[in-house]
């Protein structure tokens, strides 16, 4: 069975000219796509600074670490559950050079296929989630944002799945003592509805970021 609301999502880079960010967001969340750092949602509740890193920040953006589907948008509940991803960790890796910083990252993402996923049981349901990655500049203003894809399928048997992402960003920087000060935002595309059911619901995954210097 294939949800093709969620198919045919493909990789395209976002700059903040074209103003296809995450307009569609509210409150302080929707400053991401406006090119202002929203304040301290991520993983935790807490930014954490990393100063002994000379890496770039790597942070999940809390209210946005997470996307579900319901059969009724309008009303959401565990019974007209379709999908749920959450995305579980992020680890970095970095090289740096004069003017830029090179970082790898690995994602996770755990799959939660809900009551509505199937319609018999022989179905094996594909879901094809949107999430960002977006990098700032130490004053804060989004440098770039580039949207994937997170493609999970669910055997005919499976009510989970886990998915690996690996991506490299190559940021330019104007003082490689100063890398540290740019950060990588990594959360879902969700509609104002799926916000608002993360602000009620989510409860906060604790941070297993990972950062290493190469």
């Amino acid at each position: 069975m294939k949800y093709t609301k969620y198919i045919a999502l493909c990789l395209c880079l976002i700059n903040l000219s074209a103003c296809q960010t995450l307009t569609s967001l509210q409150d302080d969340v929707s400053d991401l796509a406006a090119g202002e750092l929203p304040p301290t949602h991520v993983i935790g509740g807490k930014t954490e600074a990393l100063l002994a890193s000379p890496c770039p920040q790597v942070e999940l953006v809390s209210d946005l670490s997470s996307l579900s589907d319901f059969s009724t948008p309008n009303s959401p509940s565990d019974k007209n559950l379709i999908s749920r991803v959450n995305l579980k960790s992020a680890a970095s890796t970095c090289k740096l050079a004069s003017k830029s910083a090179i970082v790898d990252l690995t994602l996770i993402f755990d799959g939660v296929l809900g009551n509505k996923g199937r319609q018999k049981p022989s179905d094996k349901p594909f879901f094809s989630y949107p999430f960002f990655i977006a990098v700032t500049a130490p004053n804060g203003k989004i440098m770039a944002k580039e949207i994937f894809a997170a493609s999970l399928t669910y055997g005919a048997n499976e009510n989970e799945h886990t998915y690996f992402e690996k991506l490299r960003q190559i940021i330019p920087i104007k003082n490689k003592a100063h890398a540290n000060r740019y950060k990588v935002l990594i959360g879902f595309q969700v509609t104002p509805d799926q916000l608002a059911y993360n602000r009620d619901h989510m409860v906060p995954v604790p941070d297993k970021k990972k950062n290493k210097t190469k």
